[in-house]
């Protein structure tokens, strides 16, 4: 008798199901065993197989909130820096300037005039009129929109660190924008409209603290997600050192009549005091971080009998009146290293008054004569006229210089892609690598 060729499927199957209901009964332990281990390989080997030939990698996606813990008094206190402002072009990972705002830029023969071809969406007359409400940003400088994409910057006198200078988040065109503000916190989300690359994060929330004590808590208690100075990280949280593009300048007020001998300026570097001294008015601005050379100084004219008077500003109110009117005996000022790649402005006998940023009053022939070399000078030749610039100011004991100014920057382990620009202008800088950083992964096929 023939079977039907259209049976067989339904043999099988029964066969099947038979095998499986008594599947006790049929196997010994060794074969059950070996059954299950090859089952196993097979489920294991497909899934390399799909993954080899589907997913190539964990990758960031987008989403998430990452929250910034600081101590200030109020949110009016909160610097945002690149999280909401960009700068005409910016430093890169080895500190060369690179595209920002401006996607290229020409610097005309006498090096006066700078054009910046700006990125699309950024209209000049923007940054443009942002210059001319706020004159303290670019001393010396006019800006001019040439065009819808086109930013002219004409400069009274060269300037070596003026590329540096527009560096600086001036311009309200960040990756993130400010949807909400409370008492106690900024709210952000990200700018759909910004230039470069879209963060992976998709809002950042600052939260203020009234002291560090609340914040330290806070950070050991997850509630924030990143700080700045804490006493050590919390537990399992990534540290990066962020190292400031800055440094204090102590600055003598020779325009003084008990300040002008030489005699009694070296005493008081030396931290001794002169007879003709017996209060001193001490000006800090913008005095971030702790020099320990600098409060070891101060220490020293106390305990010689010198009655220090400090006052603390911030650069935005000195600029209205104590600095121009140089109403301090010491000026204690926080300034970027790129600004002392121009020794004119501080040195130069012309810089003495008003808007000019020779705060030590330094009236010397030769400094007055060095400064304008190097700001003519070929590049090549720069460094041996600094190296003579540096010898007569020292000469002069007029001023004391407190560098390497850092600080610990801590972050959960949740955020991955984890980086802080190594050239930062200011703390707020370590959001200048934030479009990399990011909270989930997805597998890439």
């Amino acid at each position: 008798m023939e079977v039907p060729l259209r049976r067989f499927r339904r043999v099988k199957l029964q066969s099947f199901i038979t095998v499986l209901k008594n599947f006790k009964n049929l196997f010994s332990i060794y074969e059950k065993l070996i059954l299950a281990f090859c089952f196993l390989l097979i489920i294991f080997s497909g899934w390399k197989w799909a993954e080899a030939a589907g997913i190539k990698e964990m990758v960031p996606t987008r989403g998430g909130t990452f929250i910034e813990g600081v101590v200030a008094s109020s949110i009016e206190d909160v610097e945002l820096g690149r999280l909401v402002k960009s700068g005409l072009v910016m430093h890169d990972q080895t500190g060369q300037i690179v595209a920002d705002l401006a996607k290229s830029w020409e610097v005309s023969e006498d090096k006066l005039t700078y054009t910046f071809r700006l990125q699309e969406n950024i209209k000049s007359y923007t940054l443009a009129e942002t210059l001319a409400k706020n004159p303290t940003y670019l001393p010396a400088a006019t800006a001019d929109a040439v065009s819808d994409d086109t930013l002219r910057i004409t400069l009274s006198v060269q300037s070596p660190s003026f590329l540096d200078d527009v560096t600086k988040p001036l311009f309200s065109s960040g990756p993130y924008k400010v949807s909400k503000k409370k008492k106690n916190e900024i709210r952000l989300v990200i700018d759909k409209t910004y230039h470069l690359q879209r963060p992976f994060i998709e809002r950042v929330i600052v939260k203020i603290y009234p002291s560090q004590e609340e914040l330290e808590r806070a950070a050991n208690r997850k509630i924030v997600s990143g700080a700045l100075g804490l006493k050590a990280a919390p537990e399992g949280w990534q540290t990066k050192k962020v190292s400031l593009n800055k440094k204090h300048i102590l600055f003598i007020n020779g325009s003084k009549a008990y300040l002008k001998t030489l005699k009694v300026r070296e005493q008081l570097l030396n931290g001794q005091k002169p007879d003709s001294i017996k209060t001193l008015d001490i000006l800090e601005v913008n005095g971030d971080g702790v020099d320990e050379q600098y409060e070891e100084f101060k220490k020293k004219l106390t305990d010689s009998g010198i009655e220090l008077n400090i006052r603390q500003l911030k650069l935005k109110d000195a600029v209205l009146s104590d600095l121009p009117k140089r109403n301090y005996d010491l000026l204690y000022l926080l300034v970027d290293d790129n600004s002392t790649k121009d020794p004119y402005k501080f040195y130069h006998s012309s810089q003495r008054t008003g808007e000019g940023q020779n705060f030590a009053e330094i009236a010397n022939a030769d400094l007055d004569t060095l400064t304008q070399q190097y700001r003519e000078a070929p590049d090549n030749k720069k460094a041996e006229i600094l190296t003579k610039i540096i010898a007569e100011v020292q000469s002069e004991k007029i001023i004391a210089e407190y560098s390497g100014l850092e600080q610990d920057y801590y972050v959960s382990a949740k955020i991955k892609g984890f980086s802080v620009g190594t050239y930062c202008m200011c703390e707020a800088d370590r959001f200048n690598e934030v479009g990399n950083w990011y909270i989930y992964e997805r597998k890439k096929r």
